[in-house]
């Protein structure tokens, strides 16, 4: 058992007993879906069947994000601020998403989810009990090429370094320059992710240079974080 899975049932189990404060359903919620997944992939690999999970993988482009209340007892105290999503539906990369919009709920424990301030993106989601949820922090902000192609820029292991393995890098044209205002960054962040060979910076500018397509962008976190959360063998 991973622990993650170890971290959230000793929450879940352990909290409520000092009486100080519950763990919200949210929050209960979240562990669930965490062993479902990898009981589901144990499961498949002891009985030596074909790998099966709950999991969609999409571009999709933003209708609305909206923070709600995701509390259902007066004395809860979530650590995560929650969030209903909806998006629009323009690719299916993995699942059999059949709909051409979605809606699922997010939750991030430092505010607002980084996805929704983009306008497309490659997003991670997982049905659980009938319902749909973000697998958390899991991203990639994309683009169309001149090609017609979705890709994301820069070093496609920007969030998952510690699995990084052999997605190459893609040359990216735009029928525009593709261009990022640094002003709306951090130093840190500047000089960790808009460098070279991913970015030319002129400025408060970074012209996207290249980055990876979808499939593969798809193939890193498979191989990476899902996989640790018991999504992919």
């Amino acid at each position: 058992m991973s622990s993650r899975i170890k971290y959230y049932l000793l929450l879940v189990l352990l909290l409520p007993l000092f009486g100080c404060a519950e763990v919200s359903n949210a929050e209960q919620l979240n562990a669930k879906i965490v062993v479902s997944n990898s009981t589901i992939n144990n499961q498949a690999n002891n009985n030596n069947q074909k790998e099966k999970n709950n999991l969609y993988v999409f571009v999709g482009e933003k209708i609305s994000v909206e923070e709600f209340d995701s509390r259902t007892k007066e004395n809860e105290f979530p650590m995560d601020q929650a969030f209903k999503a909806k998006y629009k539906v323009l690719q299916n990369i993995y699942g059999d998403y059949q709909k051409d919009t979605i809606e699922f709920e997010a939750f991030d424990h430092y505010g607002s989810p980084p996805f929704a301030k983009y306008n497309t993106v490659l997003l991670f989601v997982s049905e659980y009990e009938g319902k749909l949820y973000h697998e958390k922090y899991q991203y990639f902000d994309v683009y169309k090429t001149k090609d017609g192609k979705w890709a994301s820029c820069g070093d496609p292991y920007r969030f998952d370094d510690y699995h990084r393995k052999e997605v190459k890098l893609a040359k990216l044209e735009f029928d525009k320059p593709l261009l990022f205002d640094l002003k709306e960054f951090k130093d840190k962040y500047i000089k960790a992710v808009f460098k070279e060979p991913y970015f030319r910076v002129n400025g408060n500018k970074a012209e996207c240079l290249t980055g990876a397509y979808i499939e593969d962008l798809f193939i890193v976190k498979k191989e990476g974080i899902l996989k640790a959360r018991g999504l992919f063998k």
